[in-house]
């Protein structure tokens, strides 16, 4: 059985973020719900989860905690 990879998390700019979020949406711009949700949310899903990128406040978030 293989190891799972680790990756490291990635925090970009807030700026960035909403940029590149903004660009996927588009790419998924068609009407959908999975689960109920929507093109937005699976964006965002798919960065932080599956691929750990993340935006700046969510690492500032986790520092005042």
């Amino acid at each position: 059985m293989n190891a799972p990879i680790e990756r490291p998390e990635i925090y970009l700019s807030n700026t960035t973020y909403a940029q590149l979020k903004a660009a996927l949406s588009r790419l998924v711009a068609d009407p959908f719900e999975r689960e109920g949700t929507d093109a937005e949310t699976e964006v965002v899903r798919a960065l932080g989860e599956v691929g750990g990128v993340w935006p700046e406040f969510v690492k500032e978030d986790t520092m005042v905690s």
